[in-house]
């Protein structure tokens, strides 16, 4: 390349081969871009039938059901329909039909988390030690994740009714101050419900967490064993930090599933009692909708489900994008 105009030197050679090297730079990445989009877009192509079709069918009951939320219904013909002037969203708020159902959705939440993954992180780091008969733990354990959430639910109710196999053997065992109706109980209620989640989960939970081990350094065990460390402490300093990533994006997901999926579990096991103990959000959308048949107001708070759940869906793209070293915000 000329590097002179009248016999004088334009650049530097040092800054010419600056500009030079960014020139390049700036191809290679413009081609690197153009190849990622390509990719991409035969990926897409590859799930635009699947996605469609879902866009279609959970798509359009999603607008319907905002729809429904800003209307009175009057019948199918949508010019007979009127704007409601948010009336359910102000009776919602004003009449507090919203915070007992969320706030006792919320309370399943705390209790189960922290139990779940405290649980998990014991199960785990023993199991990844390879305690004696880890091999028949780590199955075991995994059994409760593959049962049906159903049917966990209608063998606990069973178990721990006022006169199931737990009581009655209290009983015969004369410890009757032990006896609890757990499911019939209001205070013990949520518990029995919170129980049944945990039961449930921690299988599923243990291979997750089991699964991010997989990346820890067997090194920093054997340096702490040789500092001195007992379990416990390895367990605390040791593999509670190896955790720590999936841990936050645990804690995420389990408050989108128990705010989404207690509907299930409340309507083999309680019914929404005793009285309206166990009636969780999801639970009180189906009793507004179907047993009152006040379906704005179900819309409305499924709209405010919907809203919710939203809101940690991105912050869980935010957690796992940060664990990933990625950008996608």
């Amino acid at each position: 390349m000329n590097n002179s105009f009248g016999g004088k030197r334009l650049f530097p050679p040092k800054e010419l081969c600056k500009i030079i090297y960014s020139l390049k730079m700036s191809n290679s990445k413009i081609l690197g871009l153009k190849r990622q989009l390509k990719d991409n877009l035969s990926g897409y192509a590859f799930i635009s039938p699947t996605l469609l079709l879902l866009i279609f069918i959970f798509g359009y009951q999603a607008i319907r059901l905002f729809l429904f939320s800003f209307i009175k219904w009057k019948g199918v013909i949508p010019l007979l329909n009127e704007f409601n002037n948010f009336s359910y969203y102000i009776s919602i708020f004003k009449k507090g039909y919203l915070y007992a159902p969320l706030i006792r959705s919320l309370a399943v939440a705390v209790i189960v988390i922290p139990i779940v993954i405290l649980l998990t992180i014991f199960l785990s780091h023993n199991i990844y030690r390879k305690i004696w008969g880890y091999k028949f733990y780590r199955w075991v354990i995994f059994l409760t994740s593959i049962i049906p959430m159903i049917v966990a639910s209608i063998v606990w109710t069973f178990l721990l009714n006022n006169y199931g196999p737990i009581n009655t053997i209290l009983r015969a065992l004369g410890l009757n101050f032990l006896v609890v109706d757990w499911f019939g109980n209001s205070r013990f209620a949520l518990l029995a419900l919170s129980w049944v989640i945990i039961w449930r989960e921690l299988g599923f939970s243990t291979v997750i967490f089991l699964a991010s081990l997989d990346s820890a350094d067997p090194t920093v065990y054997e340096a702490a064993i040789i500092d001195g460390a007992n379990d416990f402490q390895l367990m605390r300093y040791v593999t509670t930090p190896y955790l720590s990533g999936i841990i936050k994006m645990y804690i995420v997901t389990m408050t989108i599933y128990v705010l989404n999926n207690l509907f299930g579990v409340v309507l083999v096991s309680t019914n929404g009692g005793p009285g309206y103990a166990t009636t969780v959000l999801e639970y009180y959308i189906y009793y507004m909708t179907f047993r009152m048949g006040k379906i704005g107001i179900g819309a409305a708070v499924s709209v405010i489900l919907f809203i919710i759940t939203f809101i940690l869906i991105l912050i869980y793209i935010r957690t796992s994008a940060e664990r990933r070293k990625e950008g996608l915000f």
